[in-house]
């Protein structure tokens, strides 16, 4: 394990920062941005949730409907 200490904008009360504390800081974060994006499709996934182009595209149809230049498909 590398221990290098180096100083960020001075040292408080004479304590340095270790690369390795950066580093594992790092990569936790990006981590858990990753398990976030990660769980969001997920949920999406299971739940067929709209993202903002399909809420845009369903507004839209929406209106279509309401304003009678699209009907609704009816088997004969």
């Amino acid at each position: 394990m590398i221990f290098v200490p180096i100083g960020l904008g001075g040292s408080m009360n004479g304590e340095e920062v270790s690369i390795t504390t950066i580093i594992v800081g790092t990569l936790g974060l990006l981590y858990f941005g990753y398990e976030v994006e990660r769980r969001r499709h997920q949920l999406r996934m299971v739940f067929n949730v709209f993202d903002r182009q399909e809420s845009e595209i369903a507004t839209m149809l929406e209106q279509m409907v309401e304003s009678g230049s699209l009907r609704p498909f009816v088997a004969e």
